[in-house]
This record gives structure tokens, C-alpha cells and sequence, in this order.
């Protein structure tokens, strides 16, 4: 009687034994490799149910949809707060319960990575851009079995074929993590095809149009060689006339380099809370362009500017600086620049019905506002 006991137990704790076996297989089987931006392999444990999202959160929405905003338990709202309050108010309208997600803060500056431990998510998304400042970061998240994943929607060159590569990686990555891989080739292929719309045309421009893109946060602030604007500008068939003077992103002009330069182009470039925070003046919850006109006459008040080609014939324009680099959808900031540089080669090319198609296929937010206008 007790043998039969003995080898009932022994049989038993086999039958535990093997469940826990083929369970620790299973959630083996259940982890993902990911190869990020930065070149590094990560392990995500899928289906990927709780996210602490850093940057992006359009990309992120755009991939994911509704069910993807559901998975998110912390923010990085600090940035939006901060550098993006139009879209901020978007998200908190149409989802209030945003506004209560834990802020977890930008890397660099307000970073928590303990509140991050706290939170526990399944995998912390970021930018490529915020890799510097995290290591240590990560290797306490790492401590912690929490992955980070970096993805990068920034262009670094003119290079059309790098661009497409950056995205379509970047995005497929969103598509593994959330399991939206169709959703996600379909924004790739959408992306593209929005490019492409500029590029086959442009290659073929003999004469490239003098641009200049100032920022209105600083009054001689224009981008360079580096800067995002440059590589929209090359992509669009223009000269960049700051590119020979600025070998960095971005950095002060000499007020009379523009009027020797005589630019046939000029664009400003702002936030919805410029300058210094005191004018709202475009973005997602400005409903006309009359206080960006009014805006744009201000900014271009400067000795001598009456008689550069640009003011002369009325090619003056303000966008929206979300649009220029950072997202999936800044191939609206690329049909803006190419329309303004060469408008009798885009008659037909309507960049913000570029973004409204954009917003009603892959976001889940109305499309409103105003994001660039003209002088006239």
C-alpha cells in the first residue's frame, strides 16, 4: 500500500514537473528577437500588453490604433506638455484618461527610471536620439527584466533610400511588438508612396530654387547642413543657402548673408507656443490661418527684406515644426517645401490632404487645424 502511494507522489510531481517544463517552454516560445535602431538584440515577451512609451506616440497610434493606446501605463508627457501642447490637448480631448497616465519624463531631463521599475511594463519604447542619455538607464531596466526598445523616425540625410530603410524598420518593429505586422507594412508602403510623390519629379529640376528655414524661437536661428530641413529642402529640388555657412544642425546667420544670398524661398518653422510660449499661432487646435499671416508679416519685418525675391513675390510660409522630422508622417513637411520651392511642378499635390488622408487611415484622432500657410 505505501509502494503504491510512493509512486503515485513520484507520478505526480512528475506531471508538475513536466507542466512547468513545457511552461517555461511556452513563454520561451512566447519572447520575440528584436533588432533595434541602435543595433541592439532585444528580447520582448509577446503579446506585448503594457507599454511605457517615451516618444512617438503618433507612430505608435498610427501602428497600433485604439487597442494600442490601452496597453500604455506611462508616458513620457513632459515632452508633450512642453514642446507639443497642441497635440497634447488632442490626445487628452479624445482620451481623457491620458492626462492620468504616470509621466515618466524625457530622458536627459526629467528621465524616472524608477518609476518605470514601478510600473513594470513589457517593454519601454524610445527614440533613437534618447539612447545617450539612458545607458545607465538600461542597465537598470535591464536588471529589472524590462526591455527597451529604440526606434527612429528622424531623417539623417537626403538619402531617399536610408529614409525609407530607418521607417520601414522602425515601423515593423511597432508591428511586432503590438501585432499589427500588416498594419504596419500597409503605413510603410503609404509613407512611401507619399515620398515618391516629390522625389520622381524632382530629380529631373535643373534650376534649384534658394530656401532658407528659420526657426521664430530665435531671430536668426536658421537650419544648416545637419538640420532636417536641409535634407527636405535637397529632397525637393532646392538649395539650402545656410548648408555653406552652418555645418551643424542648425545655428545664427549673419543678418546680411540673406540679403546677399537673396533666397527665392523663405519658411518658418514653430511650435503652437511661440515665441517663448506668449502666441499660439498653428497647429492642431488653431481653427484659421489668420494669426499665422499676421505672424508671418511680423517675422519678416527686417532691414533690407523688402528686397529679397522671396518677400517681393510673396514666398513666405510658416509650418508646423512636428511636421519636419521625428514622425512617420513628415513626408507632409516634404511636400510643403518641394509645392513652395517648385509650384508649377505640384499643381496637382495637396499636402494637407496628404495629412488629413494620413490622419483618417492610421490615427485615431479627427483631423483639425492648421499646420502651414502662406503670406498671401
Amino acid at each position: 500500500m505505501r509502494r503504491g502511494i510512493v509512486v503515485l507522489v513520484v507520478l505526480l510531481f512528475s506531471i508538475v514537473l513536466t507542466g512547468c517544463s513545457q511552461k517555461t517552454v511556452e513563454e520561451h516560445e512566447n519572447r520575440i528577437k528584436i533588432t533595434d535602431l541602435t543595433g541592439r538584440e532585444v528580447s520582448v515577451k509577446v503579446p506585448v500588453n503594457s507599454v511605457v512609451l517615451l516618444y512617438g506616440l503618433e507612430d505608435y497610434s498610427a501602428v497600433g490604433g485604439k487597442d494600442a493606446l490601452k496597453k500604455i501605463v506611462g508616458l513620457n508627457s513632459w515632452r508633450y506638455k512642453k514642446y507639443r501642447p497642441d497635440w497634447w490637448q488632442a490626445w487628452i480631448t479624445n482620451y481623457p484618461w491620458m492626462a492620468d497616465l504616470p509621466d515618466v519624463g524625457q530622458p536627459g531631463k526629467t528621465f524616472e527610471v524608477e518609476e518605470v521599475i514601478k510600473l513594470n511594463p513589457d517593454v519601454v519604447i524610445a527614440d533613437k536620439s534618447m539612447y545617450k542619455y539612458m545607458e545607465e538607464d538600461i542597465r537598470r531596466l535591464d536588471k529589472a527584466e524590462i526591455p527597451v526598445i529604440f526606434i527612429d523616425y528622424f531623417p539623417h540625410s537626403d538619402n531617399v533610400t536610408q529614409l525609407f530603410d530607418e521607417v520601414n524598420k522602425s515601423t515593423l518593429i511597432l508591428g511586432k511588438i503590438l501585432g499589427k505586422e500588416d498594419r504596419a507594412r500597409e503605413l510603410v508602403e503609404f509613407f512611401k508612396e507619399q515620398v515618391s510623390k516629390v522625389i520622381e519629379r524632382t530629380e529631373s529640376v535643373n534650376v534649384k530654387r534658394k530656401a532658407v528655414v528659420f526657426t521664430t524661437w530665435a531671430e536668426w536661428r536658421a537650419y544648416g547642413s545637419k538640420g532636417m530641413y536641409n535634407f527636405w529642402i535637397n529632397m525637393g529640388g532646392g538649395e539650402n543657402i545656410v548648408a555653406k555657412v552652418i555645418d551643424t544642425s542648425s545655428g545664427d546667420i549673419n543678418p546680411e548673408f540673406v540679403l546677399k544670398e537673396n533666397p527665392d524661398v523663405v519658411v518658418f518653422t514653430c511650435n503652437n507656443n511661440f515665441p517663448n510660449g506668449q502666441k499660439v499661432a498653428i497647429g492642431y487646435t488653431v481653427d484659421d490661418n489668420t494669426i499665422a499671416k499676421r505672424a508671418l508679416k511680423e517675422l519678416i519685418d527686417r532691414p533690407g527684406w523688402e528686397n529679397i525675391n522671396a518677400v517681393k513675390e510673396g514666398r513666405v510660409y510658416i509650418i508646423h515644426h512636428g511636421l519636419s522630422h521625428g514622425h512617420i508622417f513628415e513626408f507632409v513637411c516634404l511636400q510643403y517645401i518641394a509645392k513652395w520651392l517648385h509650384p508649377e511642378l505640384f499643381e496637382d499635390l495637396n499636402p494637407e490632404e496628404s495629412l488629413r488622408t494620413f490622419y483618417d487611415k492610421f490615427i485615431p484622432l479627427p483631423y483639425r487645424g492648421v499646420w502651414a500657410t502662406g503670406i498671401s
